[in-house]
Order: C-alpha cells, then structure tokens, then sequence
C-alpha cells in the first residue's frame, strides 16, 4: 500500500472520528442544557421535587431497561461470538490469495457495540411513563373492594397489573431478538446449517438456542398467567364485549393451563437440547402452539355456542350485573340520584315560572360570543379569543350569568414577525386583559350587554354589572393559547410610545416603557453566560447570546400555555377540556379541570375520552389554577376517596393542595366540567338500563340529540350552563344539563343536570320522560320552528336578504309539570358576520311562538296555549284598568319595559305580575275587538 494511500485512509478514519466525536458532543451537550434549563424552570415553578422525581423514575427506568438489555445482550453476543473464529477473511495481494481469521479484539468491540446499540435502542423507545407506573405500584393503597371474579383487590388490576404486563411484553419482545440475532449468528458462521431439507447446529448453538427458547416459554408462560386478569379488562362475550360466562368458564382455565404447558414446555426445550433430544423440544413447541388455538379460540367458542347462546341471559345474568356496577362505579355514576319526571301532557305551564327559569338561561352561544368580540373588541390583529366561559357572579341583584373571554396575544397576528417582536417587545407579549358580558340579555341593537370592555378593560356603567369584574392588573402573560418563549426586562419597553393601556397605531403596551415586568412573574435571571447558553441552546435560537436587549436584568418566561404549564408540573392528570377564566381580585386567574384516570379498572367498558385514549375510571379530582399575570400554579384536591390520586399523592407529595385551601373567592367559581358530564352521558346512553334484562336487550339504548347552530346541518346537542331550578328545587342554582332521545328517534327520554353550587357540587340528577308521553327532543321542536308558516317565511325573507340565519343553544326546561323550550335566533352577514340576536323562540312541545324579546315570545305562546289571565288576575284579587282604545298601545309597552326591567333586576315575581297584567290588558283588547 502506498504512503498516499495509508495518509488517505488516515485521514479518513480520523474525519470520521471527528464527526461521531462532535455529534457525540452536540448530542450530551443538548441534553445537559435541557436538564439544566428544566432544573431552572422547576425551582422557579417552586416544584423542584417534580422534576426530580421524574428525572430519576422516568431516566432511571430508561438507564436499568437499556443497561439490563445490553448486559443479557453482550452474555449472549459473546457466546456467539465464539464460533466467529470460523470465519475468514480472504485479501488478495497480486496473485497470491490470503485467508485471515478475525481478530479476537475486533470480535470483543463489535460485541460490545451490538450490546450498547442494542440498550440504546431498548432505553430509548423504552415507554413514557413506564418508570412513573413503577413508582407508582410502590405508593399504591389498597381499593378495599375485590372483584366477583378472580377474587382480586381492585388494586391490583389499576397498579400493578399494567407494570407486569409491561415487564413481561419487553421480556418477549427482547428474548426473541436475541433468539433471532443468535440464530443468525449461528447460521452466519455456518454452525447453523440447512441442507438437503436437514438443520444441522453444533453443540454450542444448539444449547444456547435451547435456553434462550426456554426462556421465551417461561416469559409466554407469565403472559399467559396475567390474561385471565387482564379478560376483566377487555371482556369477549356476545353481550356487548363484556367479561362473560365463556371468558370465566373456558378462556380463564384455557389461560391457566396455557401457562402451565408454556411453562413446562420452557424446561421440557432446555433439557432436550442438553440430552440431544428432538422430540421433546418439537412437542413443546407444537404444545403452546396447538394448544393456544384449541384452547383460546376453539374451545370458548364452543362454550359459547352449545352452553350460553341457548340461555344467553340466564348465564351472562352475573355477568351483566358486575359489569353495570363497575362501569358505573368507574364513571362516577354509582351515586347519581334517579327519579321519574312526572309529565303531564294536559297540564298548562306556570307562565310566571317560566319566565323565572328562562331568566337565568344563556342566550348567547359561544360561537356568536367569540365572533363578536373578535369582530369589536380584539382591535388589533394581534389580539385573539379563544374560548368563552359561563360563569356566575354575585351582584346587587343577585347572583348573574357571565359570559367572560380573555384577550390573548396571537403571534400569527403580528405583522412584522422579527425575533423583537416575538420575543422582547411588551406590545406583543402579554394579552390585554378580558371582556364581560351578561349572557342572559342583549342591547337595543342585538348585540351582547357588556359589563367589561375595552383596552384597557373598563366597566361599563350598567348598575347589574357585577362588582368582581373589575380589572386592576390585565397584563395576561400566561393562557390558554400556545405561545412563545418571551423575554422581560426593564428596556424591553423603551421608546415604544404609549404606555399600557395607550391606544396608539401600534396599539397598547403592557407594561410601559421604563416599567418593571408585574412583580412575581415567574420566569428565570438570564444573569449569567451559562444561563444565556443553555437557554440558547434550548431553544435553538442564538439571538439570546447576541441581542444587546438581553442583560443580565432580563427574565425569560415559558411555558406560557396554562395546560402545558399544568402538565409540565402534574403528568399524572389529564386535560380534557380548555381553562376558563376567572377574575378575581382584579387579576385573571385560569381554573383547569384535572382528571385521573386508568384504562385496567376490572369489569367495567372502556370509553372514548377528549384528546384520545380510552379508559375504564374517570374522575375530576383535581382544579388547576394558574395566575394569567405570574404564572403560579396551584393544585387542589377536590376528591377525597380517589384510590388513584391517592397513589399519585405519594409519588407527587408536595403538589397536591387541600381544597379549604383554594380562596374562597375562587371556589365559588368552580364548576362540574363539561368534558365529564359528556363522557358519562356517553355511558348513560347503554348503563342506564339497570337490570341484565334491559342490558341483555338493549331494545332501551338512548343517543345525544341533534340541533341546528350554524346553517341547517345538525350538530350534536351540547351540555350548556345555566342558573334556574331543579324539579323540587325552591332556589335557582348553576347546573349543567344536556337531554336525551331513544336510539333511533327524536322524542325525549332522559334529562340529565350536574349540579355545580359549592352545597351540592357534584351531584347528578337524571330524570327519565317516559317514552309514551311523546315529549319532543331538539330536532322536533325545531321541526316546529320551521314549519310554522309565519316564522319560516321570517326566515326565507332574512336569507334572500343575505343574511345567515343562526340557531343558538335549544334550552330545554323543567316547569312544572311540563317541559319547555327556548332557542334565540340571530342575524349575521354573509361575510365579517356580526351576529345580531334579533328573535326568540319559546315553545311548549305543541305550539311554538317567535317574537322580538323573550317577554312578548312567552306573552305569546301564552296567549296561543288559551291562557286567560283576565281570570287568573281576578283570582288574585287584580282588576285589569278601563282603558280607552288610544290608552292600550302605551299602557301595553310600559307593561312590557315595567316587566323587562323587573327581569333585569333579577325581582322575579314583579316580572311574573307585569308579564300577567300585560297579558290581561291583551286578552281585554282581544276580547272587545279594539285597537288603535
């Protein structure tokens, strides 16, 4: 070889180490800087202890599964190994040919290699949050409550089930890697050949294969140990996929048996290698294999057809009953509180009971909220909504429904987009505060009633508007948006004009130049060059080593988003649904509903829930609050007797707050969450039939109803809020509430309210509506909506107008003995729609009546459902005033502005006696033929 070739060659190894030696570098050097910077956000978050534990759960689990993979690798690689001395390597020099054997230093490294590639590999794809389960077997309690079948606590199957099941899926997934790599080392050498249709294995290969199979049966063994327990979680029987009669009579013992044959066919394999016996060793295999189709699927089915078809529910009837008390236990339904609505079909509604439980009724929906507020109160591009939040709040006339959305910075609006915008300029930093409005009322002009509007946000002058509404910090660093990484320091702001609240061309800017960030932000000093570096690094981004704005005084904030903020913090809780807001004390803070859950919770049918996933245990355990200004973030345990966060609180001890914690005027806004009452209207659609008869049947099963929003297609109906009373109730409360229909139609069957009042949060109510009284669901009184002929061609004339016709939310309402409806309807444009609130709807399952405001809608569906409130009135001892014929159209608005204002101010029974007396004053002119 000549000298420039042995240079080239030189050269080229040492290129190639550099580059394996930099990417080597780069790659430890990330890493560093990630855990470096999290140790920073933890501490500054005040939950080092999180990071800590997950650090040493989650790295620690990933270290011992690729070390543990790589050391039973490199014993196994390196018993291979010892046949690679077999193989030659041929150089050809010239003429002559020469045979060399591989060094015994190359074999050792490249064993060495395979083994640490192989851990890497396992470490790496090694499951997010596997080391956490682990921990968390150790924290477990115990349920204190046993399964019927298989006689285990629930415990069990929650905790340490999923960690066994694990232990044993990577121990089968690794074995039979090795079997297959050894294999292939063996037949690589040639002491593993296949002639003539003959295997031929030396002695060595022989016995290691052998004992690498015997383990792989040992594992299987296990595996098939642990499926009778896992068949309470992932049933096969014909009733709707639960555990049954042929999963407890044929495939648990089959299971059983399984496990002792893989089991002894593990031994059986290692034995037969060792005496040189192929029989044993071809019988065991075909065992398992044989034996798990005869056993597994022929013979439950078998079991299935000839002894439980013929007499299916006689013996699922066990079954069945497990299942319904375990499902509903998993979902949170064992305590909800089941009753009949006594429907009267001739019965005629308390008109003044109407009204009252209308008032406290949304009227906006929260797509014409946000596309309000987005057309007039975002003002600048970079200003956004992203959600709307009902909520009550207390006032001089009582407590109020308010809609509430914050106005969040959205970094897609800016229009210049330069690395000083997105991440040091105050303008675009931080969000402006919120708006408020009243959900139960509209202005003049159909637009929503505001309480708090503007940048910066002020009240508005209206005496209703609740006092908790003002805003004396509407900085919104932190929520429910993704946001940027954000740099504060006092120059930020210099020479940006306008301080905060300034209306200028580039709009407000929050805080001013030359101010501090808010006090208590929490973010991190970058008051060092190893900071600056590690967060640069991090992020990808080196304008944080060289902008001249970045000083040792300037903070950098991330994690802005308050669910990523929350998960960062709890990884144990899942978050289904978006925070909402809540302003307290002059500041935003964000409520996030927690949620624990577990998908081995024995007997019970797993359910889809929001974000993916299914799972068999749901519950709201804990609220989340983030403070939009400085980001803390605290957890409150709302759920005492959760098993599940009971565990969690052993792993996690120094997250978990006492709710008596949680300030008052903060606890007085929590609400039963939607997310949650739709996943166990989801469940009630089957489990409410309570006997095995009905669930055998399921000739009962119930769906979600349908309504119009948008346009004329349905959308699925969705839960809403609201104040108003409950069938038996004597006070107006805030619930939650969503319907039901019979599969297949459209009448109602069910009423299902949570109640979110602190005296009662939690509790459920469902009220079954006999099918045979035909009470309409949504989609029929809707029906009715568009075939009255006055009101349909309302509608036609509004749309060859060019104005898009909205439907809001269709309330359904418990009064008295009768259900009512009301659906608002608005007017918006073709395009930059503004929808207006222009009608209401009122109906009464019959009839249905459509005017201007809610007080002449209900006057009217009255006046149609025969009511004479000339005699009502005289019953009470009212007298209807003489009036001449150009005193009624006067007396008859002052009567209804008497009637509104009385509904503002919250004096229900002043409402119901101005609404009757106008009615009266109606039915006197309808009577005498008169008008003006």
């Amino acid at each position: 070889m000549s000298d420039l070739a042995q240079k080239t060659r030189s050269w080229g190894r040492f290129l190639i180490l550099l580059v394996v030696g930099l990417g080597g570098v780069l790659l430890i050097a990330r890493g560093v800087a990630n855990v470096f910077t999290e140790v920073l956000w933890y501490s500054s978050a005040g939950y080092s202890s999180v990071f800590w534990t997950q650090l040493l759960a989650e790295g620690g689990g990933r270290v011992a599964a690729g070390a543990l993979t790589a050391l039973v690798a490199f014993l196994n690689f390196r018993v291979v190994a010892r046949t690679l001395s077999a193989i030659q390597i041929k150089r050809q020099f010239g003429n002559l040919e020469i045979a060399e054997r591989l060094p015994a230093k190359a074999i050792s490294w490249g064993v060495a290699l395979a083994s640490a590639l192989l851990g890497l590999w396992v470490g790496a794809s090694f499951p997010r949050g596997a080391g956490l389960r682990a921990l968390l077997y150790f924290r477990a309690p115990s349920w204190g409550m046993e399964t019927p079948f298989l006689s285990r606590d629930v415990s069990f199957f929650v905790f340490a089930l999923p960690v066994l099941e694990g232990i044993l899926i990577l121990g089968l997934a690794l074995s039979f890697l090795l079997l297959s790599f050894s294999a292939a080392g063996y037949a690589a050498t040639g002491s593993l050949t296949i002639r003539a249709g003959r295997a031929r294995i030396a002695d060595l290969p022989r016995k290691h294969l052998a004992v690498l199979a015997g383990v792989f049966l040992l594992l299987l063994a296990g595996r098939f140990w642990v499926s009778p327990y896992l068949l309470l979680t992932d049933g096969n029987s014909g009733v709707q996929g639960i555990f049954g009669f042929a999963d407890a009579h044929a495939r648990v013992p089959a299971y059983r048996v399984l496990a002792l044959v893989s089991a002894t066919g593990g031994f059986l394999t290692t034995w037969a290698a060792f005496r040189k016996r192929i029989a044993p060793l071809v019988g065991s295999g075909i065992a398992v294999v044989l034996g798990g189709f005869l056993m597994v699927q022929v013979y439950p089915e078998l079991i299935q057809r000839w002894r439980v078809e013929p007499n299916e529910l006689a013996r699922e009837t066990p079954y069945i009953e497990a299942n319904l008390e375990f499902t509903r236990l998993g979902f949170g339904l064992a305590e909800l509180v089941r009753g009949e609505f006594d429907f009267s079909a001739e019965a005629r509604p308390d008109w003044g009971d109407a009204a009252r439980q209308f008032a406290g009724l949304p009227i906006w929906t929260k797509q014409t909220l946000l596309t309000t507020f987005q057309e007039v109160e975002a003002r600048f591009r970079y200003y956004d909504f992203e959600e709307v939040a009902v909520d009550r709040y207390p006032s001089s006339e009582g407590i109020t429904p308010v809609a509430v959305a914050v106005r969040e910075i959205d970094p897609a609006g800016i229009e210049d987009p330069n690395w000083q915008n997105l991440h040091l300029r105050p303008r675009y930093l931080a969000g402006m505060g919120a708006v408020a409005s009243a959900v139960t009322e509209r202005t003049a002009q159909g637009r929503p009633l505001m309480f708090l509007s503007g940048i910066p946000p002020v009240e508005t002058e209206d005496p209703g508007a609740p006092e908790a509404l003002a805003l004396t910090e509407s900085s919104v660093y932190f929520g429910s948006r993704p946001q940027l990484y954000a740099i504060l320091s006092p120059s930020n702001g210099s020479g940006q004009g306008g301080g905060e609240g300034g209306t200028g061309e580039q709009g407000p800017v929050s805080p001013g130049p030359d101010q501090e960030p808010p006090e208590g932000v929490q973010g991190i000093r970058l008051n060092g060059l190893l900071r600056t570096l590690a967060f640069a690094w991090r992020f990808r981004d080196a304008n944080l080593l060289f902008a001249s704005e970045v000083s040792s005084e300037s903070m950098i904030v991330y994690r802005r988003n308050a669910v990523e903020r929350a998960m960062a913090i709890a990884p144990f809780l899942r978050f289904m649904e978006a925070p909402y807001p809540v302003l307290w004390q002059g500041r935003i803070v964000w409520i996030m509903e927690g949620f624990t859950s577990a998908r081995r919770f024995p007997l019970s049918t797993a359910h889809e829930m929001a974000g993916g996933g299914s799972s068999t245990y749901l519950r709201n355990s804990v609220k989340v609050t983030v403070d939009a200004v400085t980001g803390e973030t605290r957890f409150y345990r709302i759920d005492d007797d959760d098993p599940v966060l009971e565990a969690w609180s052993g792993v996690f001890p120094e997250v978990l707050r006492p709710l008596d914690e949680m300030p008052a005027g903060l606890r007085a806004h929590i609400r039963y969450p939607r997310s949650l009452l739709d996943v166990q209207a989801r469940v009630l659609l089957q489990y409410h039939q309570e006997t095995p008869p009905r669930f055998h049947g399921q000739q009962d099963v119930w769906a979600v109803p349908q309504e119009l929003a948008q346009g004329t297609r349905p959308v699925p109906y969705r839960p809403e809020y609201g104040l108003y009373r409950l069938p038996g109730e004597e006070v107006p409360e805030f619930l939650l509430t969503t319907v039901f229909v019979p599969a297949g139609r459209q009448n109602l069957t069910g009423y299902l309210a949570a109640r979110s009042d602190p005296e009662h949060y939690g509790e459920l109510l469902l009220l079954d509506i006999a099918v045979e009284e035909q009470v309409p669901g949504p989609r029929q009184v809707e029906a009715l909506v568009e075939q009255d002929p006055i009101i349909s061609q309302q509608f036609s004339l509004w749309r060859q107008g060019g104005s898009q016709v909205w439907s809001g939310h269709l309330h359904v309402v418990p009064v008295g003995r009768t259900i009512l409806y009301l659906e608002p309807i608005f007017l918006a444009a073709e395009a930059d729609a503004i929808p207006e609130l222009r009608r209401f709807v009122v109906s009464d399952g019959r009839t249905v009546a459509m005017e201007e405001t809610l007080p002449q809608a209900i006057s009217a569906l009255a006046g149609v459902a025969g009511e004479d409130f000339t005699e009502a009135l005289a019953r009470e001892g009212l007298d209807v005033p003489a009036l001449s014929v150009a005193q009624w159209p006067q007396e008859a608005l002052d009567l209804l502005d008497q009637a509104e204002g009385r509904l503002r101010e919250g004096d229900w029974a002043g409402f119901g006696e101005a609404l009757d007396e106008l009615r009266a004053l109606l039915r006197g002119i309808s009577r005498e033929g008169g008008g003006p």
